[in-house]
C-alpha cells in the first residue's frame, strides 16, 4: 500500500499539506501573490490558519512538494498537485475502505495469529499515546508477531488486507478496532464437554452466519432499507397488516430483539437511568397466539408459509432442553450474545434449585452449577430469553402453574403479556388465519425488516452509542405510570417504570443507522407506545389472584 508522493511523510507533514490545499482549493483561480496565474494559488505562511513552522517549510521545500515563488510566497508544485490531491484523498479513506471483519477473517488461520493481532492493536494505542502522529517500524510488527506464537506471514497478510499501512518510507500504522471482533478467533476454555461442544457446532456457525449476511448487504440495499423503515411507526403499520388488532402481539418480539444491542439509556443531564436489552414473556391458555407472536414471527414457520422476521445468527431455539443443559451451554454464548426463544417455560421449574439460577440468568448476572457428574465454573450470561409458558384461569382471573414462589421474582425481571383465551381475541385469531390462507397478508416488509435487525446490531453493537431520554419524558413518564398503576389497585415494584423506558429505548433504535452522532433519542411515539404496553401489563397484574 506504498503512496508515491507521501512515502516520505510523517503524518504532521501530511496534516499540513492537507490544510494547504483545502486553502488553496478553497482560494478558487485567483492569484493572491504572483502576477502569473499559471503558477497555482500563492501565498504566505501568515495567510494559512496552521502552525506552518519553519522548518517545515524547509522540509516540503527540500521535497519539491511547495515551491518557492518569491520571498516568503508559495504555492503547491502544480505539476504534482492532482497527484498529490488523489493520493491525499486515499490517505484518508484508508480506514474507510477496510472492511475490518473481512481483512480478520483473510488474515487469522489460527489462535495465534489473532492473539498475535491484539498485542499489535494494544502496542499500537500504546504508541499512539507515546508518539502523535508517528508510525512504527516493520521489524517491530514482526516481533510481536513471533512473541505472540504466530509468524512474519501474518504481517504480510495484515498488509495486504490493509490492516496495516504505510504512513511514510520507514513508517506503518495499524488499523484500530473493537477488540470483541476477535473473539470468534480466540482460544477457549469451558467448564463442560456440552459448552466446548455447542461453541464448536452452533455458536461459530451461527457467527458466521451473521458476519456473512452483514457483508453482503450493500450500500444501495441499506439505502432502501433507510427508506422503507425510518422508525417504530413503519414497524407499527406492518404489524397492523399482518396480524390486525393483534397487532401488539408480534410488534413486542420485534422491539425486544432491537433492544439485544443493549445500550445504555440515559438522561439529557447525562445520569444513566437504565440498558435497553430485557428478556420477554408471552404467557396464557394455550391457543391464544403465543406460539405464533414469538417462535412462528421471529424464526419463522415454512409450514405455514410465514416468513422469518428475527435477526439473522442471533436467535437460539430450545425446544426440549433442560434448564441444567441450559445452564451448562450457556457458557458458550458469553461473548456472542443471543436471544433464546423457550417454547415451555414451566417445564424448566420441574427441577429442583433452577428458579434462583434462571433468576440470575435473568438479570444477566455470573451463574454456575455444580453436580456428581461435572463443575460449570462461573460466568457472566450475555444473551436473552423470550419464553411461552402456560397458565392456570378461573373467573377471569390468571394464576402461574408454577407453585414456587420465587417464580414472582423471574416474572419481575421479564416484560410479560399475558393472552386471555376471550372470544374476540378467537375471532381476530380465525380472521388472521382466513386472510392467511387466502393471500390477502402482504408480508412486504419481512425481508426488509431482517436486514434492518440485523444491520442494526451489527453497526450499534460495534460502537459507542447511547440512547438519549428526555430527563422531563422521563418524570412525566414516570408520574404517568405510578398514577395508572395507583388506580389500577395493583401492587407492583417500580421497576414497571423502568421496562417502560426500556421499551422506548428500545423502539428508539428502529431509527439508530440514521444517526451519525451515535445519540438516539426517544420521541413521543416511542413513549406513547412504551406506555400503551406498560399499561397492559399493570391490567395483566390486576388480574392475577
Amino acid at each position: 500500500m506504498r503512496i508515491e508522493i507521501l512515502k516520505d511523510l510523517g503524518p504532521k507533514y501530511i496534516n499540513v499539506l492537507q490544510d494547504i490545499l483545502a486553502y488553496e482549493d478553497n482560494k478558487g483561480h485567483l492569484n493572491y501573490h504572483s502576477k502569473s496565474s499559471d503558477n497555482g494559488i500563492a501565498w504566505r505562511p501568515e495567510d494559512l490558519d496552521i502552525n506552518l513552522t519553519q522548518s517545515t517549510l524547509k522540509y516540503l521545500l527540500k521535497k519539491g512538494i511547495i515551491v518557492r515563488i518569491k520571498s516568503g510566497v508559495y504555492h503547491i508544485n502544480p505539476a504534482i498537485k492532482d497527484k498529490l490531491r488523489s493520493e491525499l484523498r486515499y490517505y484518508g479513506e484508508i480506514e474507510k475502505n477496510v472492511n475490518v471483519e473481512k481483512a480478520l477473517s483473510y488474515a487469522i488461520h489460527n489462535n495465534s495469529d489473532a492473539r498475535a493481532i491484539l498485542e499489535l492493536l494494544k502496542f499500537q494505542r500504546k504508541w499512539n499515546s507515546m508518539y502523535d502522529d508517528v508510525g512504527w517500524k516493520l521489524s517491530r510488527a514482526r516481533e510481536i508477531a513471533i512473541n505472540s506464537g504466530s509468524d512474519m506471514s501474518l504481517i504480510t497478510r495484515l498488509r495486504d488486507s490493509g490492516m496495516i499501512y504505510q504512513m511514510g518510507e520507514n513508517e506503518f500504522s495499524f488499523l484500530d478496532f473493537d477488540d470483541r471482533l476477535l473473539d470468534p478467533y480466540m482460544e477457549v476454555v469451558f467448564s463442560t464437554q456440552d459448552a466446548a461442544w455447542e461453541y464448536l457446532n452452533v455458536v461459530v456457525p451461527m457467527r458466521n452466519k451473521f458476519t456473512e449476511f452483514v457483508n453482503n448487504i450493500s450500500q444501495e440495499e441499506l439505502e432502501d432499507l433507510k427508506e422503507q423503515i425510518k422508525d417504530v411507526t413503519d414497524v407499527i403499520n406492518y404489524s397492523k397488516h399482518v396480524v390486525g388488532p393483534l397487532y401488539m402481539d408480534v410488534l413486542l418480539p420485534i422491539i425486544q430483539q432491537y433492544s439485544m444491542v443493549d445500550l445504555p439509556i440515559v438522561s439529557t443531564n447525562g445520569r444513566k437511568i437504565t440498558q435497553s436489552g430485557f428478556s420477554l414473556a408471552y404467557f396464557g391458555e394455550p391457543g391464544t397466539g403465543k406460539t405464533f407472536a414469538t417462535d412462528d414471527f421471529i424464526r419463522g414457520n415454512s409450514r405455514l408459509g410465514i416468513p422469518p422476521h428475527g435477526i439473522v445468527g442471533r436467535t437460539r431455539y430450545a425446544e426440549g432442553m433442560t434448564p441444567k443443559k441450559l445452564i451448562a451451554i450457556l457458557e458458550a454464548y458469553q461473548n456472542y450474545p443471543v436471544d433464546w426463544i423457550i417454547p415451555e417455560f414451566n417445564d424448566f421449574f420441574r427441577y429442583k434449585g433452577m428458579v434462583e439460577k434462571l433468576k440470575l440468568v435473568m438479570e444477566q448476572r455470573e451463574v454456575s452449577d455444580e453436580t456428581k457428574r461435572e463443575i460449570i465454573k462461573p460466568y457472566k450470561v450475555t444473551s436473552f430469553f423470550i419464553v411461552n409458558y402456560n397458565t392456570k384461569f378461573s373467573n377471569g382471573k390468571w394464576n402461574t402453574t408454577i407453585n414456587d414462589p420465587n417464580f414472582n421474582a423471574i416474572e419481575d425481571r421479564m416484560i410479560c403479556k399475558v393472552f386471555i383465551n376471550e372470544d374476540i381475541r378467537e375471532r381476530e385469531i380465525y380472521d388472521n388465519m382466513v386472510r392467511r390462507v387466502e393471500g390477502t397478508i402482504d408480508w412486504y416488509l419481512s425481508e426488509p425488516l431482517r436486514k434492518h435487525l440485523t444491520y442494526t446490531y451489527h453497526l450499534l453493537k460495534n460502537k459507542s452509542y447511547k440512547i438519549i431520554m428526555n430527563t422531563n419524558d422521563f418524570i412525566d413518564f414516570g408520574n404517568k405510570i405510578r398514577d395508572f398503576r395507583k388506580k389500577a389497585g395493583v401492587n407492583i415494584s417500580n421497576r414497571i417504570i423502568l421496562k417502560g423506558v426500556q421499551i422506548a429505548g428500545s423502539a428508539s433504535l428502529i431509527k439508530g443507522i440514521f444517526d451519525e452522532n451515535k445519540e438516539i433519542y426517544v420521541g413521543e411515539t416511542e413513549l406513547s407506545l412504551a406506555f400503551e404496553f406498560v399499561r397492559e401489563e399493570i391490567e395483566t397484574r390486576a388480574m392475577k389472584y
